[in-house]
């Protein structure tokens, strides 16, 4: 670098890097209009899609979306329809609990405990690989055709993803932070609230959302193959009848029920746990 007469230096500075300031970091909007209308707009897609494939195709195998619609809002008038939903429902929220209380203990114990990781990762790994339908047959022969055989399956089925989440979660942990925290005389509690708990909350949404799509699949397939009540026994009862439009209505029945979960339920909660993230301006 050169300097002029007076000694002030001249020539090539290095660019300096803009870093981010208050006014671009803002909270997460609580609603994004856009996204919503982007959403109808990917599902008016769909229905299109649909209805042009039903124009080709016989009733028997791709009934069109009004026909499908129609039969599903029949089906609401009457007073079964909420009963087998409800079944459903409480199935698998319980087993949602059994999932979530196990997962998250074994989780926390690979990710704190080398021990622990070392004993059970091959267990939860190969509890992770063996398919959902085995967990079912075997909840049917161990405790009958009941509510407890169902909820022991999406339980068992689900504890490896919640357990493996969570594994990762607390691994992924910036223990920089954690150092900090106790430069500053934090208690424990102050650390574990402020510093890990919103580190591994991320990990424990991904979790619940995952558990959750495994815990509707293995209710309806545990429902369809041995119990008589609940939204898998009546699409076995529409498909010995060969019937695609009640098949086809219940799917989207109980499909409505679980986007109701996501976007009334799970989306709220992950906005208020993760509120304190900032989001960049694009």
């Amino acid at each position: 670098m050169s300097t002029d007469t007076t000694g002030t230096p001249t020539g090539d500075v290095a660019p300096v890097v803009p870093v981010a300031g208050k006014a671009d970091l803002l909270a997460p909007e609580r609603r994004s209009w856009r996204g919503v209308w982007l959403r109808a707009l990917s599902l008016l897609s769909l229905v299109v899609v649909w209805f042009i494939a039903s124009l080709f195709l016989s009733p028997n195998v791709l009934p069109g979306p009004v026909t499908v619609v129609a039969t599903m809002i029949d089906n609401l008038g009457e007073s079964e329809t909420y009963v087998d939903l409800g079944t459903t429902v409480y199935r698998v929220v319980a087993g949602m609990l059994v999932a979530v209380g196990a997962g998250l203990v074994i989780g926390l114990v690979m990710g704190l405990s080398k021990f622990g990781e070392e004993f059970l990762d091959s267990w939860v790994l190969v509890a992770f690989t063996v398919p959902s339908v085995v967990y079912g047959i075997l909840a049917i022969l161990w405790f009958g055709l009941n509510d407890i055989a169902a909820i022991v399956a999406i339980g068992v089925t689900a504890t490896p993803a919640v357990a493996i989440n969570m594994w990762q979660g607390v691994k992924a942990i910036d223990l920089s932070l954690i150092r900090m925290g106790r430069a500053f005389h934090f208690s424990r509690a102050s650390i574990l609230r402020k510093l890990v708990v919103p580190q591994v909350i991320p990990f424990l949404l991904a979790a619940l959302r995952y558990a959750l799509g495994l815990a509707w699949k293995i209710a309806t397939v545990v429902e369809l193959i041995g119990l008589s009540s609940g939204v898998g026994y009546q699409l076995g009862y529409w498909f010995g009848l060969f019937n695609m439009t009640q098949v086809l209505a219940w799917t989207i029945l109980f499909t409505i029920v679980l986007l109701l979960i996501e976007f009334v339920i799970l989306k709220p909660t992950e906005y208020w746990l993760t509120r304190w993230r900032p989001s960049m301006h694009n």
